[in-house]
């Protein structure tokens, strides 16, 4: 698929791997919406483009509705669905919807808002690129009806749990959607701005050591080679899991497909949505 022309929403597209990602898809020529919680960072980084940008807060579900809304209302077509938006909570914090909230951000508002805009991209011929995590692989499986976390929180857990759930789901979406091309992927470490409230992280990402730490880590760059290949390649989508640029195994528990159709209905009944 050539870029040149395309639609590609962009969430999580304020700062790190969606802020790179934005300049890179708008360099190659596509239609950029970029997507963000914060609205000064999502307007800087449009501005700098000439593109309009759009807000929406993934911890409120009616947030995740407002935006498709808004989508369907502005793209009469999309091509590629980059679903980016993430965080890692520092504490348990439940949200008004009832859902912990790295769950809600991680799994079940990017679910609601790729059901919300599937007709739009099926019929668009479109295709979901979805941000992943390794620390999917190999991993314990999670329990669908414990989606809101353990008694005892702890924030890389809950983070891990909720990409292996959107792992699950990304998987499940690829079997009931099959118009529909979907991939998720590893995008590498780098200093992100995933942590709410994590005061270690925030003070690496806002210091002066960064550049020298990056060096070491890696910058979003790697990752964002991944999400335009999958986000242009003419190789049809069905549900694989990239990793440093190559389709690799994610191992049992994210292929899981009787868990993943558990969670599925879990999160249609918990987004008011039908079952398919």
């Amino acid at each position: 698929m050539n870029l040149q022309g395309k639609t590609v929403v962009v969430t999580g597209a304020s700062s790190g791997l969606g802020e790179a990602a934005v300049r890179r898809l708008h360099a190659a020529g596509a239609n950029v919406v970029p997507v963000g919680r914060s609205a000064q960072k999502t307007a800087a980084v449009a501005a700098g483009l000439g593109v309009d940008p759009l807000t929406a807060d993934f911890s409120e579900l009616t947030e995740v509705r407002r935006l498709a809304k808004v989508l369907l209302d502005r793209c009469p077509r999309i091509d590629v669905l980059v679903s980016n938006a993430g965080c890692i909570m520092a504490k348990h914090t439940v949200t008004k919807d009832g859902f912990e909230e790295t769950f809600q951000v991680n799994a079940l508002a990017p679910y609601l808002l790729t059901r919300l805009l599937t007709e739009r991209l099926r019929d668009s011929g479109g295709r979901v690129v979805v941000t992943s995590s390794q620390t999917i692989e190999g991993r314990r499986q999670i329990d669908p009806e414990n989606v809101n976390g353990k008694a005892k929180y702890e924030p890389y857990e809950a983070y891990a749990d909720s990409k292996l759930a959107l792992a699950l789901l990304t998987r499940e979406y690829a079997r009931r959607h099959p118009e529909v091309g979907v991939a998720d992927f590893h995008p590498g470490v780098f200093v992100g701005g995933l942590a709410r409230g994590l005061w270690r992280e925030r003070l690496l990402t806002n210091s002066p050591l960064r550049g020298t730490v990056e060096r070491f880590v890696g910058t979003p760059d790697k990752g964002v080679d991944t999400l335009l290949h999958l986000a242009g390649t003419d190789t049809p989508l069905r549900g694989e899991y990239y990793k440093d640029g190559r389709r690799t195994d994610p191992g049992a528990t994210a292929e899981d497909t009787a868990t993943a159709a558990a969670l599925w209905d879990i999160c249609a009944h918990g987004t008011g949505l039908p079952l398919r």
